[in-house]
């Protein structure tokens, strides 16, 4: 777990010219001390959005993903990031300055954020849970997907359900359509490998992506996904 104050005197890494950026923070439940350490590194705007949920821990997953990126943002170009992000027509956060892209991504506990100068860059983090309807969920996915997703026992079926999901959100998030973009207009692959699993995509060439698993602790899968062609990972657990 992180703790709220190792969170604000934390020293954030300017983001890698030939590596995805990766940093995580698995929350404690002290949604008081998460939301006053984040203020500094939100806006007015995004505050009141954040008072909007029902549940705190979802207005501290909201805060804590966009403080994560303001101070890494602020540490690579040695300057405030004080404006609100701007937003693509699918609803991506992103800023227009430095040619820094960034991806935000939280479930459960969990929250991350992945950075690339290079291309784009996509990252999903998700909690996993044996559902009944998981075999009924696989049919949205690439027939190749499905196929070996159906094909395993319950429990099986659960983890590898996930880490197809993470492995094609990243890739959509990459994207910048988001759901958009039909979930089996392209196929990952469903095993256990940690980079390399964008099986087929129509552009760019699956060859020309990166493509990473993150270890993450708990009962959660993340992955992250780029279009920029880089060797490695910086990945940072808070």
């Amino acid at each position: 777990m992180t703790q709220p104050h190792a969170f604000s005197s934390h020293t954030f890494p300017a983001v890698s010219e030939t590596k995805i950026t990766c940093i995580g923070v698995q929350l404690t439940e002290d949604t008081v001390a998460w939301s006053r350490v984040t203020l500094p590194f939100v806006t007015e705007k995004e505050h009141a959005h954040a008072q909007q949920f029902v549940h705190p821990m979802d207005s501290v997953r909201h805060l804590v993903g966009r403080a994560l990126v303001r101070r890494t943002l602020r540490a690579s170009m040695q300057t405030p990031v004080s404006t609100d992000f701007l937003y693509t027509p699918w609803g991506k956060p992103y800023w227009p300055h430095e040619g820094i892209d960034f991806s935000i991504t939280h479930s459960g506990d969990m929250v991350w954020a992945a950075f690339c100068k290079k291309g784009t860059v996509g990252i999903d983090v998700e909690e996993i849970r044996i559902t009944p309807d998981i075999p009924e969920l696989a049919t949205l996915f690439h027939p190749q997907e499905c196929a070996k997703i159906q094909e395993q026992s319950p429990t099986e079926q659960a983890t590898t359900f996930y880490r197809c999901w993470v492995r094609k959100e990243a890739v959509l998030k990459a994207c910048g359509k988001g759901l958009s973009k039909e979930l089996n207009s392209f196929c990952v692959h469903t095993d256990a490998r940690e980079t390399r699993w964008l099986k087929s995509i129509d552009t760019p060439p699956a060859e020309a992506w990166s493509t990473y698993d993150i270890p993450v602790q708990g009962n959660y899968l993340c992955s992250v996904a780029s279009t920029a062609s880089v060797s490695a990972t910086t990945i940072i657990h808070l």
